[in-house]
């Protein structure tokens, strides 16, 4: 395992044991900065900020993946994280479909306009595009969700 790793299941962990992953439950990006160790600059370039944002960004996300195996989703909130209700993953839901359409819609326009001469005759975007439209996507290709749950 990575630093990197240890540090976010640490982060994890620490979360978890203040009872601050329960359904409803909220910090504030505070308490990740202080938890990750992160000291945000008064003063500093573009690329310091940039830093820290993406330490805490890549925590979070790692939080978020571990969530979604036991029904829990974090949205970022005004300050800080939420755990939402079980009432509300639905909305989530919805958006996860929505941001996937427009990602499809929008593949598929650049493979239909990208010029003939350009494409590789034998590679398998069309048809794979076809069947993620149609709903007969490849598991294999993009993953099972219920192998993702423990």
């Amino acid at each position: 395992m990575s630093a990197r790793t240890d540090l976010h299941r640490d982060f994890f962990a620490e979360l978890q044991a203040r009872g601050l992953l329960a359904y409803g439950a909220s910090f504030s990006t505070d308490l990740v900065h202080e938890l990750l160790g992160l000291e945000v600059p008064e003063v500093g370039t573009k690329s310091e900020f940039d830093r820290v944002a993406l330490a805490e960004l890549s925590a979070i996300g790692y939080v978020r993946d571990q969530l979604l195996k036991t029904g829990r989703y974090i949205a970022g909130t005004t300050g800080g994280y939420r755990v939402l209700l079980p009432s509300e993953n639905a909305r989530q839901v919805e958006q996860y479909i929505t941001s996937a359409t427009s990602k499809l819609r929008r593949a598929t326009l650049l493979n239909k306009t990208t010029p003939i001469e350009h494409r590789n005759i034998n590679d398998s975007l069309d048809a794979r595009l076809m069947l993620m439209k149609s709903g007969s996507v490849s598991r294999f290709k993009l993953g099972d969700a219920d192998s993702m749950v423990q």
